[in-house]
């Protein structure tokens, strides 16, 4: 089995694990997290790829942190309060692939995070058009290489190296690479129980 395969089928047992400790039906994650049953049970069985914007989803949707979805050991982190990332360590195909990009996590397994980053890297494409995503929580992109054309709602704008954008994940967006090279991207998003405790706080105050 390769490596994509297994990382994506250790992410499938996962959210199947935290399904089942909930008691839900693939039906009700389906009704919560907005995708369907038949997507769902391919993604639990490691057989789709999917997008971090449907990983929040789906973290949202069965109340666990996002970064549970890629790591399993989290007591060296936490005893450490960090974790290090080499660049040696990251081998390209460990890549996930989704939506016209492919992805790792960064995010380390220091406890009740209140971000999560990833690296996504965007090969070059002829492809004219992308799927708009949402999700809750929000997102900064840093571009790191190449040239990257965002659509945020009805707004279209390129960035290119060192350019960085801020944004709400309920506006529907998505980027694609429109250089002659690769594009590498840094993303930082909110995880879902830290959105939770804001809407919480929220509540509280009101």
């Amino acid at each position: 089995m390769d490596q994509v395969r297994f990382v994506a089928r250790q992410i499938g047992q996962r959210i199947r694990g935290a399904r089942s400790a909930r008691k839900m039906t693939l039906k009700e994650l389906g009704e919560k997290s907005g995708l369907s049953a038949a997507f769902l049970s391919r993604i639990e069985r490691g057989e789709a790829a999917t997008s971090i914007a449907n990983l929040i989803a789906i973290a949202t949707s069965v109340d666990i942190p996002l970064r549970d979805l890629f790591e399993e050991n989290q007591s060296v982190a936490a005893v450490k309060g960090y974790n290090i990332f080499r660049k040696s360590d990251r081998q390209s195909g460990q890549l996930l692939e989704a939506n016209g990009y492919q992805y790792h996590s960064l995010s380390s397994t220091v406890p009740e995070p209140l971000l999560n980053t990833f690296l996504l890297e965007f090969p070059v494409t002829n492809e004219s058009s992308v799927s708009l995503l949402t999700h809750e929580g929000e997102e900064v992109l840093y571009i790191i290489e190449g040239r990257i054309e965002f659509q945020i709602g009805s707004d279209s704008f390129v960035l290119e190296e060192g350019d960085c954008v801020h944004l709400k994940g309920d506006r529907p967006h998505m980027g694609r690479n429109v250089g002659t090279g690769p594009a590498r991207m840094l993303m930082v998003v909110t995880p879902s129980h830290a959105v939770e405790h804001q809407a919480e706080s929220a509540t509280r105050t009101d």
